[in-house]
């Protein structure tokens, strides 16, 4: 039952609506409204230019009142809308797992965006740049030390704690896994890599620059005969074929033994191989003066000691073999200066 007013009251908390709140057209449909309009038209009260603002016929939507195109503006805040989300600002935390990744995130990344990097990153034996990782936080690569710091970018080994990387992913957190470097021309595209997650790009092509041209210098000195040699690790173990030393000879000028008697990677070697093929050169590790080790003892070995002075035993500089980076530089120059001593090659250049 109709509990509102009658027609033309006052007040009443039904009452119905005025007719101009209403949402159907006027008595007579919208052909009344159009004639209406045309009427009104013809007397002169409304303008011409209001006919002018309409849209055109049909309701053309990519049209604005006026006929301007409004679909150029659309795209072109698109585009922009686009691009201002590419160029995406560097992330500010971001924590390392491995120590090789440390060691490139420490020379690429802008102080106070790293906020930790692995404990390895302290070990001279491993990391070249030992001494910059005092600076940071250390973490055991740990899932629950990530959570702790939040970083916005985790960077890390694919021989990190097999368990970490794929519950960090789970959780969310954005991963970048870089493989263990065995040549040397993945190098300078693992420093640029990094330079891209760090927003440092430009110093990280500078950098992969640099050691691209010192490479090509010491291949093109190359004089002589290229000399044997071996890398003869802890408990003698050979890197043979397809390990990072093995490329670093390579480029030297340099002919590992162990990679041509068949080794890959890191192998036992025969103390008697050793004697039997006589090296031109053998790398030694340095042994540390304050954390000894039975390991080490290797380099003392009487037979290696009995080779005598036609072969020469070095050391590479500490940690500059360990992982790819642009100190595997210092390891090349090394092997290149001992394969000109090798080969009485004139100092400072190739034989003529």
């Amino acid at each position: 039952m109709d509990r509102s007013p009658a027609a033309g009251g006052k007040g009443g908390a039904f009452s119905r609506p005025p007719l101009s709140c209403r949402t159907s057209p006027p008595r007579g449909g919208r052909s009344a409204l159009t004639s209406a309009f045309a009427n009104r038209l013809r007397s002169g009260t409304v303008e011409a230019t209001e006919v002018d603002n309409l849209p055109p016929r049909g309701g053309d939507v990519r049209r604005d009142r006026g006929g301007r195109h409004r679909a150029p503006l659309l795209a072109l805040g698109l585009i922009l809308s686009f691009a201002s989300a590419a160029v995406a600002a560097p992330p500010a935390r971001v924590m390392s797992l491995n120590v090789c990744t440390d060691q490139l995130a420490m020379l690429l990344a802008v102080p106070g965006q790293l906020v930790s990097v692995s404990e390895l990153a302290t070990d001279p034996g491993l990391s070249f740049h030992s001494d910059l990782a005092a600076s940071y936080a250390h973490n055991r690569g740990l899932a629950e030390e990530v959570l702790v710091a939040k970083p916005d970018i985790v960077v890390t080994g694919a021989y990190s704690l097999h368990n970490t990387t794929p519950l960090l992913r789970r959780l969310g957190y954005r991963i970048e896994e870089f493989q263990y470097a065995q040549t040397l021309d993945t190098i300078p595209g693992e420093i640029r890599r990094m330079g891209a997650i760090l927003g440092a790009e430009a110093r990280a092509h500078d950098m992969a620059a640099a050691f691209e041209s010192e490479l090509s210098r010491i291949e093109a000195e190359r004089c002589g005969d290229d000399p044997t040699a071996i890398a003869y690790d802890q408990n003698g173990i050979a890197m043979g074929q397809g390990s990072l030393i093995d490329s670093a000879m390579k480029a030297a000028g340099l002919r590992n033994i162990a990679a041509e008697l068949g080794y890959s990677g890191m192998a036992p070697f025969p103390l008697e191989l050793l004697v039997e093929n006589r090296p031109d050169i053998v790398v030694l590790p340095e042994p540390l003066a304050d954390t000894p080790a039975l390991a080490d003892l290797i380099a003392a070995h009487p037979a290696i000691r009995a080779m005598g002075e036609g072969t020469l035993r070095i050391h590479l500089p500490r940690g500059s073999a360990s992982c790819g980076g642009p100190f595997v530089i210092e390891a090349v120059k090394a092997l290149a200066e001992a394969r000109r001593r090798a080969a009485s090659c004139p100092a400072g250049g190739p034989a003529p």
